[in-house]
């Protein structure tokens, strides 16, 4: 009776120190993702810039995804917009996470507020652009699980986390 108390105990004592670790790693991830989201809009911006094309980040928080689209020069537009291929990977340029993501488990896309919109473009010179094809007017706000969140500055699309 007194080796079940004691190892009852014991199981109380790891479940008591797992708890907060596993929190922390479900923070950890947000925070990871959070960085990956503004390396990709670093990365549009950049992208349209170097080739004069606009490029395009997408949202999605129904299906905590996002992914960067880059326009046709002979067909300009958000219309003509594809998504184009990660350099580093050679995989489309997409982020899914949650719930069975292999990227980012149990951390969700929160909120999406560009302009009341949920994609932003970047034009040649690096300007961010509203769903609508025109300059941003607001700072943009993407958030995150656990607080983290990325905002967007209208004048020069320069991207940060607070």
């Amino acid at each position: 009776m007194i080796e079940l108390v004691v190892v009852l105990v014991i199981v109380a004592v790891l479940a008591a120190t797992a708890a907060p670790a596993m929190n922390s790693i479900t923070s950890g991830r947000a925070r990871l993702a959070t960085d990956r989201l503004l390396r990709d809009l670093t990365f549009a911006q950049q992208r349209a810039m170097a080739t004069g094309a606009t490029s395009w980040v997408t949202f999605d928080t129904a299906s905590d995804s996002w992914g960067v689209l880059a326009e046709d020069p002979s067909n300009p537009g958000r219309a003509g917009a594809t998504g184009i291929v990660d350099p580093a990977t050679g995989r489309p340029y997409a982020v899914t996470m949650g719930t069975g993501s292999d990227n980012y488990p149990n951390v969700d896309l929160l909120s999406v507020n560009i302009d009341s919109g949920f994609e932003v473009g970047f034009d040649w010179l690096g300007r961010p652009l509203n769903a609508g094809e025109t300059a941003l007017s607001n700072i943009g706000i993407i958030t995150i699980s656990d607080g983290n969140s990325i905002l967007i500055w209208p004048e020069t699309g320069h991207c940060w986390i607070p």
